[in-house]
């Protein structure tokens, strides 16, 4: 990756709802894992500025949520890309407890530094009642959330270098 590039990681959601804290942990399981020089992970809560100014200057960012889809099963994992101000077929459902992230892309597009591209990686939630722990169905898919990270990061060092 070149000295110039930053990749934000941004985890959402609330951590004692059950499985809409798997931003949380996909972070913390990060952090713990170490992360390339360029990439900064962080946990934005709830809040949808909070995940904006946490991509504020950073080239390409990807944002990890718990996102319920109509039929899908617990544990499934969705990807979601945004480009040039909108999201490629229908945008997630993140509903943040102040905005909803679509609504916070555009209206963040002046204040903050957004990155031109990002990708959401939602996760199925099984269970989002109080609590600390993942569902066992959630808590499994973590590791394959961390490598469609680091395989999404790997695949953004190899374009950029082939500039």
């Amino acid at each position: 990756m070149s000295e110039y590039s930053h990749v934000a990681v941004v985890g959402v959601g609330n951590p004692i709802m059950g499985d809409d804290g798997v931003g949380e942990h996909v972070i913390e399981e990060l952090r713990d894992e170490g992360l390339p020089d360029g990439v900064v992970a962080t946990h934005a809560g709830t809040t949808a500025f909070f995940a904006l100014e946490a991509m504020s200057g950073a080239d390409y960012a990807i944002v990890v949520d718990a996102v319920a889809v109509e039929d899908a099963s617990p544990g499934a994992i969705h990807r979601y890309r945004y480009r040039e101000g909108s999201f490629d077929g229908s945008p997630p459902d993140v509903l943040m407890h102040d905005f909803s992230f679509s609504d916070a892309l555009q209206a963040g597009k002046d204040p903050y530094d957004l990155p031109d591209e990002l990708l959401v990686i939602g996760v199925q939630p099984a269970d989002t009642e109080p609590g600390t722990e993942l569902s066992d169905t959630v808590a499994e898919r973590i590791p394959d959330v961390i490598d469609l990270v680091r395989e999404t990061i790997a695949a953004r060092t190899r374009s950029e270098v082939e500039l």
